[in-house]
């Protein structure tokens, strides 16, 4: 990864992150890898296909993101890590986890269209589960709907190794939700 350089405002957005127990982890938008093989974890593989107005194949397309993307300078890959040592089921326990570590991404993003970067959008860990059941007709909470960084192709794992986060799979006492704020 290349060296970027910070404004006041991203350090005050890498500060805020820190004060929410998340660890934000500067990037230039060119370091987050959109491979269409991704995609296959979303349509052979996820409960949540087609399901939610936030998952595939209900939001923008792999490309059509690639081309948004290109608009960014930079991002922040964001981390929020929960001890799950104690879990006994820790699929059963993943939505709370999804629901309080968006939460905390999405302040963020508040945060920082206050800071100036007025095109800031979140990419929230794992697919919204803002209501029980989506309403497929029309979101009901559309000003909080995101999607996920896998659903439009993100490789999380080049991502992360591009940050220099280390990402274990099937680690069972940690469980890590990671979004991405791209910021504008």
């Amino acid at each position: 990864m290349s060296e970027i350089e910070l404004s006041e405002n991203f350090n005050n957005l890498i500060e805020k992150a820190s004060g929410l127990g998340l660890r934000a982890y500067p990037l230039e938008s060119g370091d987050i890898a959109v491979e269409n093989r991704i995609a296959l974890k979303c349509a052979y593989g996820c409960r949540s296909y087609g399901k939610r107005l936030s998952c595939p194949p209900h939001i923008i397309s792999i490309d059509e993101f690639r081309q948004v993307l290109q608009e960014y300078s930079n991002a922040l890959l964001l981390v929020d890590e929960h001890d799950t040592s104690h879990v006994p089921d820790i699929l059963e326990a993943w939505g709370d986890f999804r629901k309080e570590s968006f939460r905390k991404m999405f302040e963020l993003e508040q945060e920082a269209f206050r800071e100036g970067f007025i095109y800031a959008h979140l990419l929230r860990p794992g697919s919204c589960n803002e209501c029980d059941k989506c309403n497929l007709e029309k979101c009901v909470k559309p000003e909080r709907r995101r999607f996920a960084p896998e659903g439009v192709g993100v490789n999380l794992q080049k991502v992360m190794e591009r940050a220099g986060v280390d990402l274990k799979f099937c680690k069972p006492e940690k469980t890590m939700c990671v979004g991405i704020l791209l910021v504008e």
